[in-house]
């Protein structure tokens, strides 16, 4: 049996309670050949017994998890120095790895790194990696410091950099559909392709994040990680050779190649004032962010490329929708028919639909947009993993294709600066919650 030990720093919080522990135990309940200890790192006065408590109310852990509670105030020099004869006090022997999860504010991350470096060059009986919750620094210089303290104490292959949004199995059904379908990849460039749209649409508000959430605003919480991850994958060339470096280094050119010509619209919602008004009165954080990016890749010249978030809209949804051009038309069609569409939906569903043009029933000339969808829960049973569980599995593994390297977080930073200087001074327009915006 394979016995991996798991840290996680930021024990107590929403992130461990909601998400790692119930991933922890679907992993152990699928794979009978491994256990994990597990060791929460919190300030809250809690025991091993209290803490499971916290975790599972009611509830008894799997019998392939040991759940553990160290107190520590990561912010107090010195509250650390236990941790590692903690680890030794609990864990099961032989360990084939230690991963240490970073739930907690980026600006800890240094310190904890400090505190366990030692353990990362250490036995090499068993494997140490680190993996790192996003936002990732504030800016680019945040998170070039951010990075420095990392890589003092752990080299880039030990440290998994997560974006749970990469986990979603409709995203890894992005490159499946494109480079399993000639059909698709054969017109997946500028002379076919007009606009490419990656949107992230939210029906409810900041709620209990908003202080959080006022110091970030839509483009740092959601543009600068989610939107440009999702869209690397969409523009990235074929790898040139198989493998994690190859992949990697396709989607850091695929942002790299990105820029931004100041062409963005930013609002807020109606009743964001009233939530921050204790802690910041007159905000000017957006909450919601639209704008247009261009490629310097040949392949992507005259595309226009479009990322949309915000909160308090319409309705809940995250989608692809690649739209195709009309020309060269055909003595079938005319410019008033709907452009043919290609959408791969991210949530609430999972669908991929294509839109084509065809005769009504009944109708011998006119043309109507229909939809071929597919309907991955129609058409399968078996459940779809949850991010964390996609996230914690693919660590123990090695494999690092679902995180971001430094590389193309740096591009990604630098990109973010430039479309933030945009909109520093500017006031966001007001919208009504609910409405098309």
């Amino acid at each position: 049996m394979k016995h991996y030990t798991l840290v996680i720093f930021g024990g107590t919080g929403d992130l461990t309670k909601r998400k790692l522990i119930p991933a922890v135990h679907a992993i152990a309940g699928k794979d009978p050949g491994l256990s994990f200890t597990v060791l929460g790192v919190g300030r809250k006065p809690l025991t091993d017994e209290s803490y499971r408590e916290f975790l599972l109310p009611g509830q008894t852990p799997h019998p392939q998890v040991s759940i553990h509670y160290l107190i520590a105030d990561i912010e107090t020099p010195g509250s650390l120095d236990g941790l590692m004869p903690r680890i030794a006090g609990i864990e099961k022997a032989p360990v084939s790895g230690r991963v240490y999860y970073l739930a907690t504010s980026y600006t800890l991350f240094g310190t904890i790194a400090a505190s366990i470096g030692a353990d990362s060059r250490g036995d090499e009986s068993f494997f140490t990696r680190i993996i790192a919750e996003k936002p990732f620094g504030s800016d680019r210089a945040s998170f070039k410091k951010l990075n420095r303290e990392l890589r003092t104490f752990f080299s880039e292959d030990q440290i998994y950099r997560a974006d749970h949004y990469l986990a979603k199995g409709t995203i890894d059904n992005i490159l499946r559909t494109r480079f399993s379908n000639p059909l698709f990849e054969s017109v997946w460039n500028s002379r076919s392709i007009a606009r490419i749209t990656v949107a992230v649409n939210e029906a409810l508000g900041v709620g209990n994040r908003i202080g959080y959430y006022d110091q970030t605003g839509a483009i740092k919480d959601m543009v600068q990680n989610h939107l440009l991850q999702t869209l690397s994958l969409v523009l990235m060339n074929a790898p040139g050779r198989p493998g994690e470096t190859a992949f990697r280094k396709a989607k850091t050119d695929a942002i790299k190649k990105l820029y931004f010509r100041n062409e963005i619209r930013t609002g807020q919602y109606r009743g964001y004032q009233e939530e921050v008004k204790n802690i910041h009165p007159g905000s000017a954080t957006e909450t919601f962010a639209e704008l247009s990016l261009y490629s310097k890749e040949r392949r992507w010249k005259g595309t226009e490329i479009v990322l949309r978030t915000g909160k308090m809209l319409k309705k809940r949804e995250a989608l692809i929708d690649i739209e195709f051009r009309k020309d060269p038309c055909t003595p079938y069609c005319s410019f008033d028919i709907s452009p043919n569409r290609l959408t791969l939906h991210i949530q609430p569903l999972q669908n991929v639909e294509l839109a084509i043009n065809t005769t009504l029933p009944g109708e011998k000339v006119a043309l109507a947009p229909v939809k071929m969808t597919f309907c991955p829960t129609c058409e399968f049973t078996a459940n779809t993993p949850e991010s964390y569980e996609v996230i914690l599995k693919e660590c123990l593994r090695g494999d690092k294709r679902l995180f971001m390297c430094d590389k193309e977080l740096d591009d990604a930073w630098r990109l973010t600066d430039k479309i933030l200087a945009a909109v520093r001074h500017t006031v966001p327009a007001t919208y009504e919650p609910g409405e098309e915006f």
